[in-house]
């Protein structure tokens, strides 16, 4: 149909009726290539889609579309992250489990090609919180700031059922920036517990050392001293063999070890989580790294722009907190 004007062109009705613009996609072919395109390789993602719908959609115009969905997405995440997640109701969740590590992402710097392009890994941090006795956790990730992190750990938890009357039980694997964030976003309400596996190995590291002809057996014998709160016994232990102070750092476990635990005193009752039965370990957050993060991101010989990574991070966030149909809706 003619429009009448100085500039003359069709109005295409049918198009207009389906929600689609020249050149463009309808909002149910892009949910169906997000939908994808987060999930797998973007060529991969394209005969997938012709597979099951017999539409043919290029690589380049999957990757097109699924940045852009991630994209709002990621806005999206952002108003939400700039409410305050300290306002919170009275009553909650008796118990609220936090967890938070980094993982390495592989880069390149954004540019023409120009031959193959220098790599870099490069941290991307992710956070979760889950009440005690459920089973979805919620996350959130940043490849910004240890800060912007921690803020989106307190809406984590705000999620997860955090309330003034909560006990909050977080576990990570002594970092100091993970300790930092949680005395800044959970301040004394919460209690920080180091992951007891990542202690196990720097005990695994010093078992040889302290008994050589049975190291196994030595190191069964201090997580079985630390489960039932005899850290000093541990300690102690050590100290027996602790290596002389002119020793190469390299050529010292037991005392990188005696140090290790020294230096996280507070954060070591392992028998108090267990009599609650509370985690001791950060398996919740190892599996979000798979899950989240390391699935789409961490896929063979792929490397990200660190936006696009960061961006994939958070589309994946949206659909793992089930927030994937409000999208859409």
């Amino acid at each position: 149909m003619w429009k009448e004007g100085k500039a003359k062109g069709y109005q295409r009705l049918l198009a207009h009726g389906v929600g689609i613009h020249a050149n463009g996609y309808s909002r149910r072919v892009r949910r169906i290539t997000s939908d994808f395109g987060a999930e797998q390789s973007y060529r991969k993602a394209s005969d997938r889609i012709r597979e099951h719908y017999g539409i043919e959609i290029g690589p380049t115009a999957v990757r097109k579309i699924t940045m852009a969905v991630a994209l709002e997405c990621s806005k999206r995440l952002e108003e939400a992250y700039e409410e305050d997640f300290r306002a919170m109701d009275k009553e909650g969740k008796d118990v609220v489990i936090a967890q938070a590590d980094g993982s390495m992402v592989c880069t390149v710097a954004p540019g023409k090609r120009r031959g193959k392009r220098p790599r870099e890994w490069r941290e991307i941090r992710l956070c979760s919180a889950i009440g005690q006795g459920d089973v979805q956790a919620r996350y959130a990730a940043t490849m910004g700031s240890v800060a912007m992190l921690g803020r989106r750990w307190g809406h984590c938890a705000l999620a997860a059922g955090r309330g003034l009357s909560s006990y909050l039980h977080v576990v990570g694997d002594g970092a100091d920036w993970i300790r930092y964030q949680c005395r800044e976003v959970f301040g004394e309400e919460a209690n920080f517990l180091c992951d007891f596996y990542h202690v196990s190995e720097y005990l695994g590291e010093a078992a040889s050392a302290c008994r050589p002809g049975k190291p196994d057996q030595w190191l069964k014998t201090q997580q079985n001293r630390l489960k039932r709160g005899a850290l000093q016994t541990v300690l102690k232990e050590l100290g027996s063999h602790r290596e002389a102070e002119d020793c190469e750092e390299e050529q010292a476990p037991v005392r990188r070890c005696n140090r290790y635990l020294t230096n996280r005193l507070d954060c070591l009752d392992y028998a108090k989580a267990l009599g609650k039965k509370l985690p001791i370990g950060s398996g919740q957050i190892e599996s979000g790294h798979k899950h989240v993060i390391q699935a789409r991101l961490k896929q063979a010989g792929m490397a990200w722009l660190p936006e696009n990574a960061d961006l994939m991070a958070q589309l994946r966030v949206t659909r793992v907190n089930e927030q994937w149909e409000a999208l859409w809706n």
